[in-house]
């Protein structure tokens, strides 16, 4: 099932002076690959309507500083090396895998790696089993699994969108965005790992704050709130999320006839233009 129509999205200022760069007759850029991530947006029922998990990074962090996004993070290799105790679907790959890839860019890993990066920075665990409540954050998340007879949950994530940092930035991820519900009974703990600030907020209270510039958020994460709020209850997005196949869209400099810059959404795959 294709995604809706988005409308374009503000890139910040600073890309298109990069841009400007990559585009100026002798300029060149050394466009570095894309490292393979996973990011959850956490959702929850509200008296009509539902929550996503928001979390501020601090402005000293080298990418995304002083930005609202959710859970997430690189997919390392131990993600993807088949020692995380893991349940869900086998051949399930709702994300398209460019060619060439390695493991990390498959959902199982990605899958993990949401997990652990929910486990580290919210505190909540998106695992299969008895007692599925980590006593001891800092012990190692593999070997926690192991011993307490646990596994992440891989069906309790779905995709829900796909975003490629541009190829001007010098730190660049290929993100599969996942949605998964906040288990019965779980709380949120922010441990100040890699973020100040945690709060519960609904998607269209977030959309509102940040065109009145109350929150500075990247446009993948404006994107991926715009769709949810769409959605009135958390179960209604799940049943969305289980047709999706995301594209892997990622903005991309040209230069119009004017010779200003302009901003096209290609897939990152392909290279077809998606929209302008």
């Amino acid at each position: 099932m294709a995604e809706p129509e988005r409308p374009s999205m503000t890139l910040p200022a600073e890309l298109h002076r990069r841009a400007e760069a990559m585009l100026a007759d002798g300029g060149a850029w050394d466009v570095p690959p894309p490292r393979d991530a996973a990011t959850v947006a956490l959702i929850r029922s509200r008296a009509g309507g539902i929550e996503v998990l928001l979390q501020r990074r601090p402005g000293s962090m080298a990418f995304a500083a002083g930005m609202h996004v959710f859970p997430g993070g690189r997919v390392e290799p131990a993600d993807a090396d088949g020692t995380v105790p893991w349940r869900g679907p086998a051949d399930y790959e709702p994300f398209p895998i460019p060619v060439g890839a390695g493991a990390t860019a498959r959902f199982r890993a990605l899958t993990v790696a949401g997990v652990r990066e929910t486990w580290e920075e919210a505190g909540v665990a998106l695992i299969s089993g008895a007692g599925a409540t980590p006593a001891d954050r800092h012990a190692e998340f593999p070997a926690w699994l192991a011993e307490q007879g646990l596994a992440v949950a891989g069906d309790a994530l779905l995709p829900w969108v796909h975003w490629i940092t541009p190829e001007v930035e010098a730190k660049r991820f290929d993100t599969r965005f996942l949605v998964a519900e906040l288990p019965e009974g779980a709380e949120v703990t922010d441990y100040g790992v890699e973020t100040d600030r945690s709060f519960w907020i609904t998607p269209g209270g977030a959309m509102d704050r940040y065109r009145r510039g109350e929150l500075s958020m990247l446009p993948p994460t404006v994107d991926a709130l715009e769709q949810l709020a769409d959605f009135d209850e958390p179960g209604a997005v799940m049943v969305a999320a289980r047709r999706r196949r995301p594209r892997p869209l990622l903005p991309r400099p040209y230069r119009s006839r004017g010779g200003a810059v302009g901003w096209r959404i290609v897939d990152a795959y392909s290279g077809e233009v998606l929209r302008r």
